[in-house]
């Protein structure tokens, strides 16, 4: 089944390739457009029609066709544009999603658009069934998260997220420690067990678990990206030892870490 026409697919830098803008000129969109933010200054910011939202990293934007937007730059994503027909079945779900996700999982969003791209490099076709069933897989995330954003309130400092994006935060900047619950909930202002409701509430995945998977991200960065030695890298990513490392990287890759050095065949930049 045919999904779509993929019109444009890749990283986009703006920083190379609009530098000496500060403000992109409107333009009016032609086709869906999914951008899965990796980093951004601090004062990026995307405008669709009427709706503006400062950026960060791991937000993703769904712009559609008949909608105008700019950008104030830089930035640097994920990108995929996506030419689907107006009689098609997913037109009119992705043209009532929100214009903007700030609470997703990355570590759904960011490995889907790496395989995909990967495949896309690898074969050199832009349809077949595998890219059929990761743009299926995309909609399918899309939709169930759309409901998870909807009410998230706009840069509202009183939002039960806002404890979560902090805890996020620190998770991602000191994952080669030793995070417990109880230094989650220190930092957020909540007892062990409220936080951890709370985060699985509006994350749908445990911190450990979230933590877990911050590890093995940056495990996979080290592993692609460097001759490190796999014993280093564990420690490194806050593993207790390589064989537990091990065994939690298999359970999620379905790959030894040595396995995956050797066949991953496509590399990325990471935040």
């Amino acid at each position: 089944m045919k999904i779509g026409n993929i019109i444009k697919y890749g990283l986009f830098n703006s920083r190379k390739e609009r530098a000496r803008f500060i403000k992109t000129p409107p333009r009016n969109i032609e086709y869906f457009e999914f951008d899965y933010l990796l980093s951004c200054d601090k004062d990026a910011t995307s405008y669709i029609d009427n709706d503006s939202r400062r950026l960060s990293p791991n937000m993703l934007i769904v712009r559609k066709p008949e909608q105008v937007s700019c950008s104030k730059l830089h930035f640097k994503c994920y990108c995929l544009h996506l030419q689907i027909e107006k009689d098609s079945p997913f037109f009119e779900t992705l043209s009532a999603l929100p214009n903007y996700f700030s609470f997703i999982n990355e570590h759904t969003y960011k490995p889907l658009f790496e395989t995909l791209f990967a495949h896309i490099v690898k074969t050199n076709v832009l349809d077949d069934w595998f890219i059929s069933a990761k743009l299926l897989e995309l909609f399918y995330h899309l939709d169930k998260d759309a409901r998870r954003n909807q009410h998230v309130s706009k840069d509202s400092p009183q939002t039960k997220n806002r404890p979560i994006q902090q805890a996020v935060a620190y998770m991602k900047a000191h994952f080669e420690q030793k995070i417990s619950l109880q230094t989650l909930g220190a930092l957020t202002g909540y007892t062990p067990n409220h936080f951890q409701k709370l985060f699985t509430d509006v994350m749908e995945i445990t911190p450990q678990k979230y933590l877990e998977k911050v590890r093995i991200q940056n495990a996979k960065y080290l592993l692609s990206q460097t001759e490190q030695p796999i014993a280093e890298i564990a420690y490194a990513c806050g593993f207790s030892s390589q064989a537990y490392f091990s065994m939690i990287f298999k359970r999620e890759t379905l790959l030894t870490p040595n396995e995956f050095r050797i066949s991953t065949g496509f590399t990325y930049e990471e935040n």
